[in-house]
């Protein structure tokens, strides 16, 4: 009996190991930004970054995941500053499908604007979140690529 208790405990301890280095690979993704928005559907976009690359960890529209993010093509960075006004934005796209995150901030005319935002762009249509006040962004951090 103990010597299958043992074998038992021997067989379960590699799940543990590779459920403990996956986890603290995770916790070395640094995330970059996060935007939720209800309106005018509910919208959750992280995007994380890992050793120098980035990745649209989680993009879910109404409660539906897009779980293919291995599929996005490819991503660009750009960043537009003129006196007063600063916005940075990251690019994902996949086909003709595009997912636009940008923060913006503003100083113009004595008001203080500050915003992050979602766009996503497929077949000619565009479509416009405003994050809530619980997002973020560090884009602005990153080199240009």
């Amino acid at each position: 009996m103990t010597k299958s208790k043992f074998s038992n405990a021997l067989w379960v301890l590699p799940f543990f190991l590779v459920a403990s280095c996956s986890a603290s690979q995770l916790d070395k993704a640094e995330i970059i930004f996060k935007c939720h928005a209800d309106q005018p559907k509910s919208i959750d976009v992280v995007i994380s970054k890992m050793d120098n690359s980035f990745k649209l960890a989680q993009f879910n529209i109404e409660n539906s995941k897009f779980t293919n993010a291995a599929l996005i093509s490819d991503m660009s960075k750009s960043s537009y500053h003129r006196s007063l006004v600063t916005e940075h934005s990251m690019t994902f796209t996949h086909g003709d499908s595009e997912v636009i995150v940008s923060d913006y901030y503003s100083e113009e005319l004595n008001m203080i604007t500050k915003e992050t935002s979602v766009t996503i762009q497929k077949n000619g249509k565009k479509e416009y979140w405003l994050c809530d006040e619980s997002g973020f962004s560090q884009l602005g951090s990153i080199e240009d690529f």
